[in-house]
């Protein structure tokens, strides 16, 4: 005798426009995330105004790292995110969005904390 089935069991249907917007917004991502970490990497120019200590160097490094790194780590946690949705066929295509907003917000953060720096 077969096991019957019911709509419980069965994984919600997905649009494919779905995963194609999904993989385009993620492309996209991926090619924030150099340009915005090299940004970051720039943010270091803000020592440019220190005279002899009158900078927090500590606080600035913070600062220069997390607007480096913020974007790639964030873009990993968006792609985490996506595959785990993804795989249990849920709708995806708001996350790379989500991730744009919080890449952003952490990136000014962290150039804030650099520039907060500056004596």
């Amino acid at each position: 005798m077969t096991e019957q089935t019911t709509y419980a069991d069965e994984a919600p249907a997905v649009a494919p426009v779905d995963r194609v917007v999904t993989v385009l917004l993620l492309v996209g991502l991926a090619v924030l995330v150099p340009i915005s970490g090299f940004m970051g990497l720039l943010t270091s120019m803000a020592s440019d105004g220190c005279m002899a200590n009158a900078c927090n160097a500590d606080l600035m490094s913070v600062g220069i790292f997390t607007s480096a790194l913020s974007p790639a780590v964030v873009f990993l946690v968006a792609l985490a995110w996506v595959v785990k949705r993804w795989r249990r066929g849920r709708s995806t295509w708001w996350i790379p969005l989500v991730a744009v907003v919080a890449g952003v917000v952490v990136w000014f953060g962290g150039a804030l904390i650099t520039f907060s720096a500056v004596g």
